[in-house]
Order: C-alpha cells, then sequence, then structure tokens
C-alpha cells in the first residue's frame, strides 16, 4: 500500500479478492496513523538537529573572532601563519554546516505529506546529512588540537563539538568513527598547507634555508588531500585501512615540520587524541546518583565502640573516636567527545598548584551512562570517582583543604578551599610531541566532617510516609494487649551515644514518643515486594540500617501471632540483613513469600555515621497482607492541537462492564506516585493532570470518589494541572497516573492507569488552493492591485486560499508567509514576511518593481501554534512548515488580457478619416473566472485600473499577410495612421430618442494622402501600446487586436 498523508478527507473503498481477504478502513487508518508518527518522529529528530547545527555555527564564529587579538599580537611568523590557518579552517567548518542546515531543512519541507517510498528516499538523503556532520565534527575535534590556540577559542570549539555530536546518535558508528577521522585529516591537512604556504610568503628569515623541505612536505599534503577527497564513510572497511594508512604518513610529516618550527605545525591534530578542555557538570543533583561538588570523603568520629546490626548479615562495627572513609564521585565534561582519559591523567589541584596527592586518591574514571536531566548531553561526560587514603595525615588533610583566617585559626564554619581537575595528556607519550595542560573550574571542596547526625528516622512505605503508617504504640489491634513503649531522643540531651530509656536515670536521654496507634495499617500485596525508602535527611546521616519483625509487640492472641510471624520469617524476603545506605541509596525490598493474610509488623533501624542510632528503638511500621488487586485497562489520552489555535484532549470511551458493582464498596480513591507523574518546568513541579470521567462525550467531568455512580462512568480523560504551560509538558515524553480504589480496610480493589501525551501537531489540512490558484509547481500567480498611485500592488492572499478565514468569517492569524527576496530594505534585497493583522488582514504589497509577471519567489508558509514545545521552553513559538504554495509570481492583470473587435471597423482610402470607440473593443480577463468588458471599462476603479489613460498610448498599423492571417513582417500599413481621439461622434438613447454626443474616446484612423490607393482589400492589425496601472514599459505591455479590419479601396 501507498501510504500517503492526504490533506483532505481520505476516501477508502473495501477491495475483495477472489481468495475472500480483504483491507479494512481500520487497516488503512493505521497505516495513515503509522506513517504520521514516523513523519513526526523524523521532523522532530531533523529540527533538532537543525537546532544543533546553528549553535555550533554561533559558537564556531565565537571561536574565530576569538583568535583576532592573539594573531594581532604574535610576532613570529611561523606561529601567525599557524593561527590564521586555523582561523581560516574554523570559517570553513561553518561555511559547511550553513550548507548541512540547508539539506536538513529541505528534508523537513520534503516530509510534509511525503509517501513511504518517499520516506525512505528521505531517511537516505538524511543519513548523508548526518555523515556530512559527523565530518565536520571530525574537524571541530581537530581544532580543539591545535597547540597554538586561545582558551576562548578552545571553549567554543568545545560548544561547538558537544551540539555537533549530539546530532549523530542514528548514524552507523563504524560509519560515524570513518566521517569523523576523515573530518580530522581534512582539517588538519588543509590548515597546514596554508600555514606552510603563508609562512613561505612571510620571507622570514629562517623561510629560505627550509624552503625545498616545505615545498616537498606540500606536495605529500596534496597528495594525502587526493586521497581523503576519495573517501567515503560508508565505505567502512576500505576507509578505516586508508585513514590508518594516512595517519602512518601524517605522524612523519608532523615530525618534519617541528623540526622546522614547532609552532607552525597543526598537521598532528589530525591523530591527537589527547583532551583539549575539561568542566564540570553543574547542574546535576537531580540526576541518577545525585552528584555535587562538595566531597565529603570523611565521616565524624565514632562515639562508641560496638557494632550496628550483629550478628545480622553485613553488620557495621565502629571503634570510638575512629573515622570512616568514603568514595564519592562528580561529573566532568572533555573536549572533545571523543578523547580518552584514565585517573593516571588527572591531578585535583587549588589555585596555586598544589595538588592533594597522598591524601585523595583518583580511584576511577569511566564514561558516564546513567540518567541525565533534560537537555544535558551524555556525549564526552565523564565519572571521576576519588577517595581518602586509608593512611592519611589527618592535619595535613586539614591544612589542605580549609582556610585559616588571618590569626592563623581555623574558623568555627570552615571556609574550604576550592579545588579544579587538572588533566594532563599528550599527542605521543613515547615522543612527548607536545604535551597539553588543561584545567576545569575551581568548585571541588572536601569536607571533613560529613553530615551532622540526625536524630529522627524518616522513610517511607511504597511512598506512604511512615508518619502515616499505624505503630503499636499503646496496645494490639484485636486484643487490646498493652504494648511496650515507644521511644524517640530527647533533643534536649548532651549525649547521643547510646540510648538510656531508664528515666530516673540523670543521663536518660530518650522520651515516650511516635505514638501512630489511630493510623491506618498500609495495605500490601502477597508475593509483591514493597519499598522502604530513607528519606533525604536520613540519608546524608546515616551510614547502614535494616529492617526486623517487631517480634516485642507481636502479643495478639497470647503466643499464636509470635509463633505466626516465627514461621513466616523465613519466606520474608529483604529483612535480617544490614544495608548500606550509598550502596543501596537507601531503599530495601520486602516480599512476603505466602499465602497467608495476616497482620504483620515491622522495626527499621538506622545509624549516623559517627555511631548513634538515629532512632533510639528503631521505628515500627505495620502492614496487612492481600491478594492483588486488578489492574483495570490502561487508557491513553492526548492533547492535539488544530487551526484557529485550538487543542482538545481526547476522551476514551469504557467498554461495559468495567466498572460495576464494586464501586459501591470503594471508600477511597488515592493516586499511587510515580516517576512519571510530575511535570516539570525550572524550578516548578507539579502533577502532570488528574483523571476524570464523564457520562457523555464532551459532557462534565468529574473526579472518581466515593459514591461515584457505575452508569456515569463512559469515557475516561484527564485534566492538565492549573497554572502549568503546555511547554512544560515533554514533547516527547508519556506522562502516567494511577488510582487506586480502596474499601474501608484500606484495601485495594482495583487500580486504574491513565497514560497521557501531548502530541505536536502537523501542519493544517484545513489550508488549501482555491480552484485553479496554483499550477503543477505550486505557483501563485499573483495579480497585483495598484495603490499609491501604481507605485506598489496590493494582492489579498483570503482570496487564493481556503482556511485563512472561517464559514463564519473568523480569521484564523496564525498562518505566517515569507516570499524570498521580494522587498527592498535599504538598498538591500531581503525577504517579505507576511502575517495577520487586524487591519489589514492577510492583505499585503510589494513595490511595482517586483512586478514583472516572470520572477517566481520561493514561498514559505508556516503555522504559528505558539508556545507548546518543551524543546523551545517558554520563549519561542512551535512554528510547522508545510502546505502546497511553494512559489509566487507577483504578475499584472492587464497581462491575461484577450482582446477582439466587437464589430471590426472598415476603413475607405481615401475618403474621410475613419473611427471606432474604445467601446467596441471587447477584453477577456481569465482572472477570477472567465469575464469580458471592453477597452474603456479597463481605465475604470471597477475594473481595477487594469491600464493607464490612453490618451498617452502608441497606435500602430500592421497589414496582414491574408484575412485572418499573421502580420506582413516589415510592413506597417501606409493607408491609416492611428491616433487617440477624445472627440468622436457616437448616438446614444436619452429619453426614447437618438442624441448624438461628441466626446466619445476612441481610435481615429487619418488616411496617409502620399499613399497609392489599394487595387484590393488590405487586411490590417490594429496594435495599442499602452502602460499598465504600475507604469511599466509599453513595449512589454502590447494590446493586439489580432482581427483584422478592411481598408477598402
Amino acid at each position: 500500500m501507498n501510504k500517503k498523508f492526504l490533506s483532505a478527507i481520505l476516501f477508502g473503498a473495501l477491495m475483495v479478492s477472489s481468495t475472500g481477504t480483504f483491507v479494512s478502513c481500520k487497516d488503512y487508518d493505521d497505516d495513515v496513523t503509522e506513517l504520521w508518527d514516523a513523519i513526526n518522529g523524523q521532523k522532530t529528530d531533523l529540527t533538532d538537529k537543525v537546532t544543533a547545527v546553528e549553535a555550533s555555527i554561533a559558537s564556531l564564529q565565537s571561536a574565530q573572532a576569538a583568535l583576532d587579538a592573539k594573531i594581532a599580537e604574535t610576532k613570529t611568523a611561523a606561529e601567525k601563519a599557524a593561527l590564521e590557518a586555523q582561523k581560516a579552517a574554523i570559517a570553513a567548518a561553518s561555511a559547511e554546516l550553513a550548507i548541512v542546515k540547508g539539506e536538513l531543512e529541505s528534508s523537513i519541507a520534503k516530509l510534509q505529506g511525503a509517501t513511504e517510498e518517499e520516506m525512505t528516499a528521505i531517511k537516505a538523503d538524511v543519513e548523508k546529512t548526518v555523515a556530512a556532520i559527523a565530518e565536520v565534527d571530525g574537524k571541530v575535534i581537530a581544532l580543539q588540537a591545535f597547540q597554538s590556540t586561545t582558551e576562548e577559542t578552545l571553549k567554543s570549539l568545545a560548544e561547538a563539538d558537544k551540539a555537533l555530536a549530539g546530532t549523530l546518535a542514528t548514524l552507523d558508528a563504524e560509519v560515524k568513527a570513518n566521517a569523523v577521522e576523515i573530518g580530522k585529516n581534512k582539517a588538519a591537512i588543509e590548515a597546514q598547507k596554508k600555514a606552510l604556504e603563508d609562512y613561505i610568503a612571510s620571507n622570514d628569515a629562517a623561510v629560505e634555508a627550509n624552503k625545498g623541505e616545505i615545498e616537498d612536505i606540500l606536495v605529500a599534503l596534496g597528495k594525502q588531500q587526493e586521497i581523503l577527497d576519495g573517501l567515503k564513510a560508508f565505505d567502512v572497511a576500505e576507509t578505516q585501512q586508508a585513514i590508518e594508512d594516512l595517519q602512518t604518513e601524517t605522524g612523519k610529516l608532523s615530525e618534519k615540520i617541528s623540526t622546522i618550527d614547532n609552532t607552525l605545525e597543526v598537521l598532528s591534530a589530525a591523530i591527537y587524541k589527547g583532551v583539549t578542555h575539561v568542566s564540570l557538570m553543574a547542574g546535576l543533583s537531580g540526576t541518577e546518583g545525585a552528584f555535587n561538588w562538595r566531597l565529603q570523603l570523611l565521616s565524624a568520629e565514632a562515639v562508641r565502640t560496638w557494632t550496628f546490626g550483629d550478628k545480622l548479615t553485613g553488620a557495621v562495627s565502629f571503634e570510638k573516636g575512629a573515622r570512616s572513609t568514603f568514595t564519592q564521585n562528580f561529573l566532568i565534561r572533555v573536549s572533545p567527545t571523543d578523547a580518552v582519559i584514565s585517573a593516571e591523567n588527572i591531578k585535583l589541584i587549588n589555585s596555586q598548584g598544589a595538588d592533594m596527592e597522598g591524601m585523595v586518591s583518583v580511584s576511577d574514571v569511566k564514561p558516564y551512562t546513567g540518567l541525565l536531566t533534560r537537555g544535558i548531553s551524555a556525549n564526552g561526560l565523564w565519572e571521576v570517582s576519588v577517595e581518602m587514603n586509608k593512611e592519611y595525615d589527618a592535619e595535613a588533610f586539614k591544612a589542605a583543604t580549609q582556610a585559616k583566617d588571618e590569626n592563623g585559626n581555623y574558623p568555627k564554619d570552615p571556609k574550604y578551599i576550592l579545588y579544579a581537575v587538572s588533566l594532563n595528556t599528550t599527542l605521543d607519550a613515547e615522543k612527548g610531541t607536545y604535551s597539553r595542560n588543561v584545567v576545569s573550574e575551581y568548585n571541588l571542596t572536601f569536607e571533613q566532617d560529613g553530615a551532622e547526625a540526625v536524630r529522627s528516622l524518616g522513610f517511607t512505605v511504597d511512598s506512604k510516609d511512615v508518619a502515616e503508617i499505624h505503630n503499636r504504640a499503646q496496645q494490639s489491634e484485636e486484643t487490646q494487649t498493652k504494648t511496650p513503649t515507644e521511644y524517640v531522643w530527647n533533643t534536649d540531651a548532651e549525649d547521643f551515644s547510646e540510648p538510656i530509656f531508664d528515666d530516673k536515670n540523670e543521663k536518660c536521654n530518650t522520651e515516650e514518643g511516635d505514638n501512630r496507634q489511630t493510623k491506618e495499617i498500609l495495605p500490601v500485596t502477597l508475593k509483591k515486594a514493597f519499598t522502604v525508602q530513607l528519606d533525604k535527611a536520613t540519608m546524608e546521616a546515616a551510614t547502614a540500617f535494616y529492617i526486623v519483625l517487631d517480634k516485642d509487640r507481636a502479643v495478639s492472641s497470647d503466643d499464636s501471632e509470635i509463633e505466626a510471624w516465627n514461621a513466616a520469617e523465613k519466606n520474608i524476603k529483604g529483612i535480617n540483613t544490614v544495608y548500606n545506605v550509598e550502596a543501596t541509596k537507601g531503599k530495601a525490598e520486602i516480599l512476603i513469600d505466602s499465602n497467608v493474610k495476616d497482620v504483620y509488623g515491622f522495626r527499621v533501624y538506622a545509624v549516623n555515621h559517627d555511631g548513634s542510632l538515629v532512632d533510639p528503638d528503631g521505628k515500627a511500621f505495620y502492614v496487612l497482607t492481600g491478594d492483588a488487586a486488578e489492574e483495570l485497562n490502561a487508557y491513553s489520552v492526548e492533547k492535539t492541537w488544530t487551526a484557529n489555535g485550538k487543542s482538545e484532549i481526547s476522551m476514551v470511551p469504557v467498554a461495559d462492564g468495567v466498572f460495576g458493582d464494586w464501586l459501591k464498596n470503594v471508600a477511597t480513591v488515592d493516586y499511587v506516585a510515580s516517576e512519571v507523574d510530575t511535570v516539570a518546568y525550572g524550578s516548578n513541579s507539579k502533577k502532570a493532570f488528574t483523571i476524570k470521567y464523564a457520562a457523555e462525550k464532551d459532557g462534565i467531568q468529574s473526579d472518581f470518589a466515593q459514591g461515584t455512580q457505575a452508569a456515569n462512568v463512559k469515557f475516561i480523560t484527564i485534566a492538565t494541572t492549573s497554572d502549568t504551560e503546555d511547554y512544560w509538558y515533554d514533547d516527547s515524553k508519556t506522562y502516567t497516573r494511577t488510582l487506586e480504589f480502596k474499601n474501608a480496610r484500606n484495601q485495594v480493589l482495583k487500580t486504574l492507569t491513565v497514560n497521557f501525551k501531548k502530541v505536536l501537531p502537523t501542519f493544517p489540512s484545513t489550508f488549501q488552493a482555491k480552484v485553479n490558484q496554483l499550477n503543477a509547481e505550486g505557483t501563485l500567480n499573483a495579480f497585483m492591485l495598484p495603490i499609491e498611485s501604481g507605485a506598489k500592488g496590493e494582492k489579498d492572499l483570503e482570496s487564493s486560499f481556503n482556511g485563512l478565514k472561517n464559514a463564519n468569517g473568523a480569521y484564523d492569524k496564525n498562518f505566517v508567509f515569507t516570499f524570498a527576496a521580494a522587498v527592498n530594505n535599504g538598498g538591500e534585497v531581503k525577504d517579505l514576511e507576511v502575517k495577520y493583522d487586524d487591519t489589514n488582514k492577510y492583505k499585503f504589497n510589494v513595490t511595482e518593481n517586483f512586478i514583472n509577471n516572470e520572477t517566481k519567489h520561493a514561498v514559505t508558509v508556516e503555522y504559528n501554534f505558539g508556545k507548546i514545545s518543551s524543546k523551545l521552553g517558554g520563549t519561542k513559538d512551535y512554528t510547522v512548515k508545510g502546505g502546497e504554495f511553494k512559489n509566487i509570481i507577483f504578475s499584472c492583470l492587464a497581462e491575461i488580457n484577450t482582446y477582439a473587435w466587437a464589430t471590426a471597423p472598415s476603413l475607405t482610402y481615401a475618403q474621410a478619416d475613419g473611427t471606432t470607440l474604445f467601446s467596441n473593443i471587447k477584453v477577456t480577463n481569465t482572472r477570477d473566472g472567465k469575464y469580458t468588458t471592453t477597452l474603456d471599462q479597463l481605465m475604470t476603479v471597477a475594473k481595477d485600473n487594469m491600464i493607464a489613460d490612453l490618451s498617452n498610448a502608441t497606435f500602430e498599423l500592421w497589414s496582414q499577410v491574408a484575412k485572418d492571417g499573421a502580420i506582413k513582417e516589415g510592413s506597417k500599413n501606409e493607408y491609416f495612421t492611428p491616433n487617440y481621439a477624445a472627440d468622436i461622434k457616437y448616438t446614444v438613447k436619452e429619453n426614447g430618442k437618438d442624441v448624438e454626443k461628441t466626446d466619445g474616446k476612441g481610435i481615429k484612423f487619418t488616411p496617409n494622402s502620399e499613399a497609392q490607393n489599394p487595387e484590393a482589400t488590405v487586411y490590417s492589425t490594429l496594435i495599442i501600446k499602452a502602460k499598465d496601472y504600475f507604469g511599466h514599459d509599453a513595449d512589454r505591455k502590447s494590446t493586439r487586436l489580432n482581427s483584422s479590419h478592411q481598408l477598402i479601396s
């Protein structure tokens, strides 16, 4: 099936074959939807690539400008030549990207209305374009390796590299590698040639001695260029081998050039694999791993000697006065993005160059593969791990990491010294051709004591805060048997090293508290894990935690409950194990692998880094096990946009019986927290939507609650959260929320999941050319109406296109038209943008010099949907290009007139003047469907003043070869001379009588007295040369009356 999007209604026929199979409407709709999604996805990807290329061009322009000052101050001819070559190479890369941008934009335009076959061709074109981007990225990578440069240039090149590398994900890895290497070699060789040529031309004193060798090198470089020009990235194996051979030769030439003058050498940039720029990554506190720049490598001193979780797996021992050492991670970005680094390359230095050697070691460096926040590319990211040396000098570490005050003392609130990452790489470690040392920002700190101990244990159980979950602070539920007291720390106490529960002891540091007896027991599902997650405060201070059954409070039904718990303990996974907070990110999962429905109590213990307990006796929570709730079928809801800036959220029908009598047992309806239920923009964060139901399509929407009637739940939809904007919602993300319907015991009966996503719109199908307005190429012949005495021509686009105005006369104000090279701005021809305004609507004008009936001006039609795209944020509108309108020609209406006699005049030579009125000349015009008028009417407002006053026209009479034949070449009629006349006699009816008038406007044919009397009828053609309403030259606007008149002798 040839799948194609139509901008109007899709008509389908049921095709039945001899085998009895058929293609249904739904099959076709699925095909269309699939292609629609493919086109939208491709458009989004290409638009992202265009944005990246534009950003790279801007960065390259900055990089180029940053070299000017250094070039101006450089004294040696060799270095100056190298810098000029670098500047030229940057300019060339920028120019190549401009071409690439055009190719990408062309592919985007072709996608509109593309068939499946056309999509395949477009993808192939795009792949070639992306390979071209990879080649330019290779050039940018090489440019970063030039040894003579500026920090500003390197920074801008790094930004360009980052942006370009982000566009290459879809390219085959080997093809990408080839393209990058081709680009690196081309840039280095071209720059080296220019540097050597400029150096020879400089007449520097050292040139003469090396001129012969330089010329030989230039010849060799030329041969290398020829090889590169013949390589194709898609010829994987062949190109790989050729590049390998090429780089061997490159290394030899590099050594020769370095021998002449090391500052002249740039060729080694083709094979340089080192780092040219490094920076610390900021803004990652919300990413996986929560990286930051405050490195806490030492715990506080332990307050007592003991073992936390004694006899449990993973128990942690503390020795009073000792500190624990930690490993901490942070992220760096390096350029070029394909650079490879290792721990040996890295030092941590302060602003005076002192490093942390002997105290802190870089234990590992690896490419970062975790999840990043929106807008951050993973290209060139590395995760650096640092750790304290086990045998460190505490005083030396303090001196290296904290600043003293003016009195030479350490202040109570430490002032931490800032450190940077220093990376050292060499071109060739053995030959040491040259090395480069790059340093990041100074933002790292090493903090000695870690987080302060906390005295309150916070966590959630399946996202529910423990503060809202039942414990047995007073008694058991069924038998009301008294239970042991729950304690919390007395925060006024001075010593928390070990809990003392005896309130008669003067050192008692605990008190009765944490009474959650009246809270609901948490329902959980048998054989399904539930999660215990420490809160942020606890995670920052605690080093370990574990979970056990709350056996001291298993007091229901005499000994039966404790016996049941003891029996079940072996089937409960996730308890009786000590968890490292950092390793587990404060999370543990518990699974009750049993079919017994019962109440179970659990108690969580956590220990601070200093060995003190977070809670003196742990914190308990109780669960009620039960069967899994039924998951209702998920519903997928979409927000879409149509013309006139309208949007709608779909309503999904509910099948009969889904919501039945079980709704009568619902006591509460709650949302379940998830990682994809929140929309965020900047510092704002809100739940993405609320789930709604309705009794009828487009009816009143309501929230699910106790008392919801099953008969009213016919449609499921959502409402986006108030005070959110469309661009907050990620363009490519599906948001999900789940409702739990619970009974009076808080057990979940059913769950309802709704997925929501926005679908970015395509170009409106309402925009279509009216009948006979566009030709097969999509060109509009726009007949311009004169304004400002013919200085300009005006056109209303609404007269040529549907969709600009609806049936009620309301305009869609969101179309934007751009006509290439159609306005003169200060002597420079620029594009003309036409958009709606309240005065002119979609009416525009151009000056008369653009109205020539032949020049095609390329047209871009865009529809502005406003600020709806997350990728464009709240500052830029989302626009879509499309439509069949491709070109426009600014034309004069007079150009499409045809002329004929109403009654051809018959003149007799040489009796008297012959006359005819302009009203005797018929004019046919096809502007808005065919209509006929007369020549005299073309000078009136009713006919748009098509031609100027004919009093200044030129009238010529030419003989024909025969009746109705062509004009006889070079043979003007010698018998009569036609001229304009305003005094022609004619007769009109007034009050039923013929009245003769003498003010008729027309043509007077005056006999030429010197002509010889004709012997037969002479058929002739009258040609009127007049100026049109724009004052164009008469010879371009000739009015020819091809119907002949007779000259009778």
